[in-house]
C-alpha cells in the first residue's frame, strides 16, 4: 500500500491557490495581524509543521485524488489509514521541498518579490480590475491567514516547486554512461526455437456433431445471446442554434470601433518607478518635499536608476531601478495611465500623487503594435458571437428539459415542446454498438443496469444534447444449437487447440535426443523450427512478449513463451551478443537524446530515497 501511495504522491505537484500572475508587488503593504497559526504538530527535516501545513497537505491530496478518479471522487470515504498516510505523505514531501530549497537559497528577497509579483494580479484579490488590499486581506483572513504568512506560506511553496523543477532540469550524461546504455539495448542473441502454431493446428481439428452437443449442453452459459436495446432519440446540435440567431446591423461595425478603441491600450509600455510612502514622514508636506528633491536631481542629469536605488521607498523594486514591468492598466491605478499617455521613450513624469504615495514614473520601453484587419476582426466577432449565443439558446433548452424530466413528462411531450422530431435506434447489443454519436456515455447509459424502459434520459455532450428513451428490450437468451452450430465449433476447437499445444510442449521438452525431436516436430505442419543469429530486441522476426523474455533472460537457457496470439514459443537462447566499439560509436550520437529518459528516472529515485526514506520525521501521533 505504502509504496504506491509514494508512487502516486511523488508525480507533478498540483499546487491548489491560485495566485501566480505576473506584475510588480507595488502597493501592498505586509503589516502583520498576529499570527494565527501556533499548533506545532513536531518537524521534517528540521522544518516545523503546523495546521496550515496539515490543511495544505490535506487540500493538495484530496485534488491529487480528484486528478486521478474524476471531480467527483470523496476523499472522505477512504479508510481513515489510507487517508492519514497519504497526507502524511504529502507533509513529508512538503516539508523535505522546502528544508532543500532553504539549503540552496530558493527562499530569499527575489522569491518572495516575485510572489508579491503574482499575488497582486490575482483575480481573487481585484476589484474592477484593480488590486485592493482590502479584499487581499478580507480573502486570506477567512482562510485563516495573515497578510504575512499567507506570503511566507506562498514562497515556500513556490522556492519548493523551483527546487523540484531544478532538480528534474539536470541534463548531463558522461560517455561512459551512453556506451553502458547502447551496449545494453543493442545487444544481439543467438536463438533457436520451436514453435507451434495456434491457428493452423485450430483448423486441423475436427468435431463431431456428438462431441458439439454435448460442449453446447455443458456450456450453455456461453452460448447466450447478447441483450439487445433500442431507444428513441432528440438531438440537439449547437449548430443549430448558431443558424437562427439575428445578427443586429450594427453589431460588427459598433464592435469593430470598440476593438480599435481598446487596442490602443495593448500597446507594449515598460515603466519603472521612484515611490516616496506619506506614512514615512511627519507630514503630506515634508514627504513631498522629498520627491521635489528627487524630481531635482533628474532635471540635473541624474541617473534614474541610481536615484530610484538611493530615493525610492518601494522596497521591492528599488534594488532593481524602479523597474513595475509592463503597464497594465487594469492593474495601475488611472493616473498612472494618463501621466504615460503623455511620456514618449525614455522621459519622466511630472509629480504623481496617490492617497498614500509619491511617484515620479520613466517609460523604459515602448512597443506600438499593429491592430488586426477590418475583415478579420469582424469574422471574429461574427464567430465569437454565435458560440456564445447559440450555447446560451442550447444552456436555456437544457434547464427547460431537466425541470420536465423531473416533471415525468415523456419523451413526446418534450419534442413538442422543442419542436424536434423523435428518431429510433437500430436494436444494439454492447459489443455492436454503432450509434452515430460516438460517445461512450450513451452506451453506458443504455446497458446500465440501472437504465429504464420508457424514461427520458438527458445526456449533455460537449456540441449537442441528447434526450433518450429505452422503448425495447430483448433479453439474453439460450440460442437454437443449429443456429450456431459454427460458433460452438469454433469454441470447442479453441479449447482443444490450447490443451493440445500444452502437451505438445511438454512432449517437445521430454525429447532429449536431437535427432528424436526433430522427426516429431517434421511429422506435422503446424510446429516449425527456426534458427537465428544476431536477433535484437526490437526484431519483428518473433512477437515481442517473446523477445522481452528473451533478453530478460540468460545465455544457455531455455525458455517457453505464449505469445498474445496463442502461439507457443520454445526457446533455446545459446548467447548474447554485444556490439563491438565501432558499432556503438555510429550510434552514439542517437543515445544522446535518449539519456533525458534515463536521468528523469534516476532523479525520481534520488528524490524518493532522500524524501521517503531519508526524511527526518518528528511528527505528533495525535495527528498520525
Amino acid at each position: 500500500m505504502m509504496d504506491s501511495l509514494r508512487n502516486f504522491l511523488t508525480g507533478p505537484r498540483l499546487l491548489i491557490v491560485v495566485l501566480f500572475c505576473a506584475l510588480p508587488f507595488v502597493f501592498l503593504g505586509t503589516s502583520s495581524l498576529g499570527t494565527v497559526f501556533n499548533t506545532s504538530f513536531g518537524t521534517i527535516n528540521g522544518e516545523e509543521v503546523n495546521d496550515i501545513d496539515l490543511q495544505i497537505a490535506s487540500d493538495i491530496t484530496v485534488q491529487k485524488f480528484k486528478t486521478i478518479y474524476g471531480e467527483d471522487f470523496d476523499f472522505d470515504m477512504l479508510d481513515d489509514q489510507i487517508k492519514s498516510d497519504a497526507i502524511k505523505q504529502e507533509l513529508i514531501f512538503q516539508k523535505s521541498l522546502l528544508s532543500g530549497a532553504k539549503s540552496l537559497g530558493f527562499v530569499n528577497k527575489s522569491s518572495e518579490r516575485e510572489t508579491k509579483k503574482n499575488i497582486i494580479k490575482s483575480p481573487n484579490f481585484q476589484f474592477e480590475g484593480e488590486f485592493s488590499e482590502d479584499i487581499f486581506e478580507a480573502q486570506v483572513n477567512s482562510r485563516g491567514f495573515t497578510k504575512d504568512n499567507y506570503i511566507d506560506v506562498m514562497t515556500n511553496l513556490a522556492a519548493s516547486d523551483l527546487y523540484l523543477a531544478s532538480l528534474s532540469m539536470v541534463n548531463f550524461i558522461t560517455k561512459n554512461e551512453l556506451i553502458e546504455i547502447a551496449s545494453l539495448l543493442e545487444m544481439t542473441s543467438d536463438i533457436n526455437f520451436i514453435k507451434i502454431n495456434f491457428n493452423d493446428l485450430k483448423s486441423q481439428i475436427n468435431n463431431s456433431n456428438e462431441e458439439l452437443l454435448n460442449y453446447y449442453k455443458e456450456n450453455e452459459i456461453l452460448f447466450f445471446s447478447d441483450e439487445l436495446k433500442s431507444f428513441k432519440y432528440i438531438l440537439l446540435n449547437q449548430s443549430d442554434y448558431a443558424e437562427v440567431i439575428q445578427i443586429p446591423d450594427s453589431y460588427l461595425e459598433n464592435g469593430y470601433q470598440n476593438y480599435l478603441e481598446g487596442f490602443k491600450s495593448t500597446d507594449e509600455i515598460r515603466i519603472s518607478h521612484i515611490m516616496i510612502d506619506k506614512s514615512n514622514y511627519e507630514s503630506r508636506e515634508f514627504a513631498l518635499d522629498e520627491m521635489n528633491k528627487v524630481q531635482n536631481l533628474l532635471g540635473n542629469g541624474e541617473n534614474f536608476i541610481e536615484l530610484a536605488s538611493t530615493y525610492s521607498e518601494d522596497v521591492v523594486t528599488s534594488d532593481i531601478g524602479g523597474d513595475l514591468e509592463y503597464f497594465d492598466k487594469d492593474i495601475f491605478p488611472i493616473e498612472f495611465n494618463e501621466a504615460i499617455q503623455k511620456l514618449d521613450l525614455n522621459q519622466t513624469s511630472e509629480i504623481i500623487e496617490l492617497e498614500e504615495t509619491f511617484h515620479i514614473l520613466k517609460v523604459t520601453e515602448k512597443n506600438i503594435l499593429q491592430p488586426l484587419s477590418e475583415d478579420q476582426v469582424k469574422r471574429e466577432l461574427l464567430t465569437e458571437l454565435k458560440e456564445t449565443e447559440s450555447f446560451a439558446l442550447m444552456q436555456d433548452d437544457l434547464n427547460e428539459i431537466e425541470n420536465m424530466i423531473m416533471e415525468n413528462n415523456t419523451i413526446n411531450e418534450i419534442s413538442d415542446v422543442l419542436s424536434k422530431a423523435i428518431k429510433n435506434s437500430e436494436l444494439y447489443s454492447q459489443s455492436n454498438f454503432d450509434f452515430d454519436i460516438a460517445s461512450t456515455e450513451v452506451s453506458n447509459y443504455i446497458f446500465s443496469p440501472d437504465s429504464k424502459i420508457n424514461q427520458p434520459y438527458l445526456i449533455e455532450l460537449k456540441d449537442n444534447i441528447i434526450i433518450l428513451e429505452i422503448d425495447r428490450v430483448i433479453e439474453p437468451f439460450l440460442q437454437d444449437f443449429d443456429s450456431i452450430k459454427e460458433s460452438i465449433s469454433s469454441v470447442l476447437s479453441e479449447s482443444k487447440a490450447i490443451d493440445k499445444i500444452l502437451l505438445m510442449s511438454e512432449e517437445i521438452k521430454s525429447i532429449l535426443n536431437e535427432k528424436e525431436r526433430m522427426e516429431f516436430i517434421k511429422a506435422y505442419d503446424y510446429v516449425e523450427y527456426e534458427s537465428y543469429v544476431d536477433v535484437n530486441r526490437y526484431s519483428s522476426l518473433l512477437p515481442r512478449e517473446v523477445l522481452n523474455e528473451i533478453f530478460n533472460s540468460s545465455p544457455g537457457k531455455t525458455i517457453t513463451k505464449d505469445s498474445f496470439n496463442g502461439d507457443k514459443y520454445i526457446v533455446n537462447i545459446s548467447g548474447f551478443n554485444e556490439p563491438t566499439e565501432t558499432d556503438i560509436n555510429n550510434i552514439l550520437e542517437e543515445y544522446g537524446n535518449f539519456s533525458k529518459q534515463i536521468l528523469d528516472t534516476k532523479m525520481n529515485q534520488i528524490i524518493n530515497k532522500d524524501i521517503f526514506e531519508s526524511a527526518r520525521v518528528n511528527l505528533n501521533n495525535l495527528i498520525f
